[in-house]
């Protein structure tokens, strides 16, 4: 009898152990793989919608250019006139802004063109003489200023995109257009600025213009399709930037960032198909199943000769209990060591716990500086108000951000980031707490200070800033704002909103300068 109970006791902890890490290592596998589906998730909606953003502003300033080359070739043959020569040189110039440029006069009769001859549909050829009747012309001719067109079917038959500039002689009078065009479905100078994607994965970049008519795409049959079932390109058309996984008008799901082009009213979308995070997830899933097994197997085999060993002292144990309850003896700290053994087993699976929580603490800790990142900060903060901790808080801000990655690129403006988290840090006391709150932005959590002791450390951060040389090659400057948890305050959200006014007001004021929120209706607190 009690070697069958010795045995159905072996049998039982042995599937309790076996159960307790089998259930540990599907969690820790699901807890790295959501963390890792989250970060790379978040990674390629950011990396396409900053990429967006540049496609925008450098296409912005290609047409401008190209627009700028047109007003100025437009005031010159107003003054002096242009020869088939002059007009071959100037395009030559522009190199490939344009496919074809042609002067016409105020009737929209060719003048001149380059190149003088444009082979159409059906073997006819456009030249000199031809007058074009196309709608988008007329429209041009009427307005008399400087015109970008939607996409069209030109008089060739090529789908086109239009610039012109107005021809005013010196006299002031109205004498027609010099006119760009792009051809959408051919080379152009639109693909060759949008084509190459910085990731290799099935990424790519097209543009809709107002109406959500594609006027690039990679793939050139999709040019001039219209999608407007796009919920993306929808966001577009009412003006809007951001970024979103969704599915596009054919069925793919795409990590999508997307800009808006004020200027023109075109919308550029740069997307990676969701399906690239199945070969970091699969191969995730191998490795830690590779390191995994043999780890399971070492711990049932230990597991298997504790259980044999403490299956003695657990019956010993069990009828100690017995007697204690039925004769109410005292237990004695002998038979405490088979406790202190059961002990040691949980502290594998607090361990184990332990070691997801440190997963879960990647999250919470921003990548680029390495330093807390706003969802910690949300909930110290947080924790901070509930408890009524007194504390004061600084919201800073680099001036000027976008000009330094404009101007040395993103990873000196990385490298700014982390360079201003560093000595934030040696700024700060062993309580205090230091977080990137998003973009350019951080806070700092100052314990038992007042308001005025926060607003000259503050001031000591500001002023080492702006006398240190920034990995740029000369300083930078921020702007700072100081507030204090108040008795009315049941929320960060006011505690940060005053920050936030505190801090504009630095920037308007002129930024490089430190804000102490200003109460109203009540004395400020010292």
């Amino acid at each position: 009898m009690n070697a069958k109970k010795g045995l159905k006791l072996q049998v039982a902890i042995s599937i309790l152990v076996i159960f307790s890490l089998i259930i540990s290592i599907l969690v820790n596998w699901y807890s790295a793989t959501n963390a890792m589906k989250k970060s790379l998730t978040e990674e390629y909606l950011e990396n396409n919608y900053n990429y967006a953003k540049k496609l925008s502003l450098n296409t912005y300033n290609l047409l401008e250019i190209m627009q700028q080359n047109l007003n100025a070739a437009a005031q010159l043959v107003g003054n002096k006139g242009f020869t088939q020569k002059d007009l071959d040189t100037w395009k030559s110039a522009n190199g490939l802004d344009f496919n074809s440029t042609f002067i016409v006069d105020q009737d929209g009769v060719i003048q001149r063109m380059s190149p003088s001859i444009i082979p159409a549909k059906g073997g006819v050829k456009i030249q000199a003489g031809q007058k074009i009747s196309t709608d988008t012309m007329k429209l041009a001719l009427s307005k008399r200023e400087p015109f970008i067109s939607k996409p069209y079917r030109g008089t060739s038959g090529r789908l086109v995109l239009l610039l012109s500039a107005p021809i005013f002689d010196q006299s002031g009078n109205y004498k027609g257009l010099i006119v760009g065009t792009i051809y959408l479905e051919s080379e152009n100078v639109l693909k060759s600025t949008l084509k190459n994607h910085g990731y290799d994965n099935g990424s790519y970049v097209y543009v809709v213009d107002h109406t959500g008519r594609i006027i690039y795409h990679p793939d050139a049959s999709r040019i001039n399709e219209v999608v407007t079932n796009n919920a993306v390109v929808d966001k577009i058309r009412q003006g809007e930037s951001g970024k979103a996984q969704t599915t596009n008008s054919q069925g793919i799901e795409f990590f999508m960032g997307y800009a808006f082009e004020e200027s023109t009213g075109w919308g550029i979308v740069s997307q990676t198909p969701v399906s690239v995070l199945q070969e970091p997830l699969h191969k995730l899933f191998k490795e830690m199943a590779f390191r995994s097994l043999p780890f399971l197997t070492i711990l049932l085999i230990i597991a298997w000769l504790l259980v044999c060993s403490l299956v003695k002292p657990l019956n010993n144990l069990a009828e100690f209990s017995k007697h204690a309850i039925t004769q109410k003896k005292v237990v004695s700290i002998e038979n405490l060591q088979i406790h202190s053994s059961i002990y040691e087993f949980r502290e594998l699976f607090y361990h184990i716990k332990n070691h997801i929580h440190l997963l879960n603490m990647h999250i919470q800790i921003d990548g680029l500086t390495e330093i807390a990142n706003r969802r910690t900060f949300d909930s110290i903060i947080m924790e901070y108000v509930e408890t009524r901790t007194p504390f004061s808080l600084i919201l800073l801000d680099i001036d000027c951000f976008k000009l330094v990655n404009d101007t040395y690129g993103h990873l000196i403006g990385d490298d700014v980031l982390k360079y201003l988290s560093r000595i934030m840090e040696s700024f700060c006391e062993e309580e205090d707490l230091c977080f990137r709150y998003g973009g350019e932005e951080f806070v700092i959590l100052i314990k038992h200070k007042t308001e005025s002791d926060t607003f000259h450390i503050a001031e000591r951060l500001r002023i080492r800033i702006a006398e240190t040389t920034s990995p740029t090659g000369k300083p930078i400057t921020i702007s700072l704002g100081v507030t204090s948890l108040q008795p009315e305050d049941q929320h960060p959200k006011t505690i940060i909103e005053r920050a936030d006014k505190a801090l504009y007001q630095s920037k308007s004021d002129g930024r490089n300068r430190t804000t102490i929120y200003k109460y109203e209706n009540r004395t400020q607190p010292a």
